[in-house]
């Protein structure tokens, strides 16, 4: 089965909905959502052209920690919404000390196992496939398991969406110059606050920024006693989890990831970018839709959009107001970033009403 020719990415800044966007496309007969594929190959050797044999790339598939790191080692802990695969009834024989360094690989947690019912066996003949490969450029290797993985869905075109990768923009460019990148973008607040919510990467921020609890416990106090799944969660990690990351972490990393993939945009032709809101995607999803299909030239009629506008939850994802302090927040960190996506702050009001939020 033949694939289109056309490399296909949603970019954005986490938290910015491209999940449910995702599972929204898929539903497309002729389309696979490669979600998360990029995140879950090595971390360093997945960008930089270059020639790449086959054994090299199958190390960048079968990486490890390589990828997202010691996070791999608490992934039953994270329970972040992105995993699909069952990590508390995995197949028969399957465990993460089967696999190198002792962790699941994030493409069995992820992208395979959004895609298929046998992502172990499809990870198995994935990693086979890249040894295989005869040396070529690091971005024909890339394109051949993309199409790989599109083939065994029983698709014909690719879509690849990792979270964050309108930060990675400039890398992508490198390997897909030629590609259309749709950047599908949200609210600050909404974004930062969702940020805040999710383990991965709250626990992330106060890994990277060096934060401590009260008791001055941080993420580079932790050994192997605590970066574990095979019990309960330490005492330690607890607290880690427990730990209030400040909403301006999230909201200054939010402008400069968009300040760096706009710094590539104005270097791509009219009709390889495209830009839609969450906001637009959740009060009109069909014409939201529609103008993608049209962006990214996908083939077949719009039969399926009623059931990917069926998997929008009315309400689940709704805008919070934020305080003034809040407001002043915004100002200060997102400002040039909200001017480049011609964005408003949101108007503040004396209190908050916060509304669930899992996209």
């Amino acid at each position: 089965m033949p694939t289109d020719p056309i490399a296909r990415f949603i970019i954005g800044t986490g938290r910015c909905g491209s999940t449910i966007l995702s599972k929204m496309l898929d539903v497309h007969p002729h389309v696979a959502v490669l979600s998360e594929f990029l995140v879950a190959l090595d971390a360093v050797r997945k960008f930089g052209e270059r020639p790449v044999s086959g054994t090299e790339l199958a190390e960048i598939c079968d990486c490890g920690l390589r990828s997202t790191g010691e996070f791999k080692k608490i992934v039953g802990h994270l329970k972040t919404p992105e995993i699909t695969f069952d990590l508390e009834h995995p197949p028969t024989g399957v465990h993460p000390k089967n696999y190198r360094e002792g962790v699941y690989p994030e493409l069995i947690l992820l992208p395979l196992a959004n895609l298929f019912d046998d992502p172990t066996v499809a990870f198995d003949e994935l990693v086979s496939f890249a040894s295989e490969q005869p040396t070529r450029l690091l971005s024909e290797q890339l394109r051949t398991l993309f199409e790989w993985a599109t083939r065994r869905a029983g698709k014909t075109v690719w879509i690849e969406r990792s979270g964050g990768t309108l930060a990675q923009l400039p890398e992508l460019l490198e390997l897909f110059p030629n590609a259309r990148f749709l950047h599908l973008h949200r609210d600050p607040f909404d974004v930062a606050r969702s940020m805040k919510q999710h383990n991965h990467m709250r626990l992330f921020a106060l890994q990277h920024y060096g934060l401590t609890t009260k008791d001055g416990l941080s993420w580079a106090d932790l050994d192997e006693t605590d970066l574990n799944d095979d019990g309960p969660m330490s005492a330690r990690l607890q607290s880690l989890f427990d730990l209030d990351v400040p909403l301006e972490i999230f909201l200054r990393d939010w402008n400069e990831m968009v300040l760096r993939g706009f710094a590539s945009v104005k270097r791509l032709e009219v009709e390889q970018y495209s830009e839609v809101s969450f906001e637009d995607l959740q009060a009109d999803p069909k014409s939201v839709l529609r103008h993608i299909v049209e962006f990214f030239d996908l083939p077949g009629d719009d039969a399926w959009m009623k059931e990917a506008v069926g998997l929008l939850t009315p309400g689940k994802a709704g805008r919070a107001t934020p305080s003034p302090q809040e407001a002043e927040t915004l100002r200060t960190y997102c400002h040039p970033a909200l001017v480049l996506l011609d964005r408003e702050i949101s108007r503040p009001s004396a209190g908050n009403q916060f509304s669930r939020d899992d996209a």
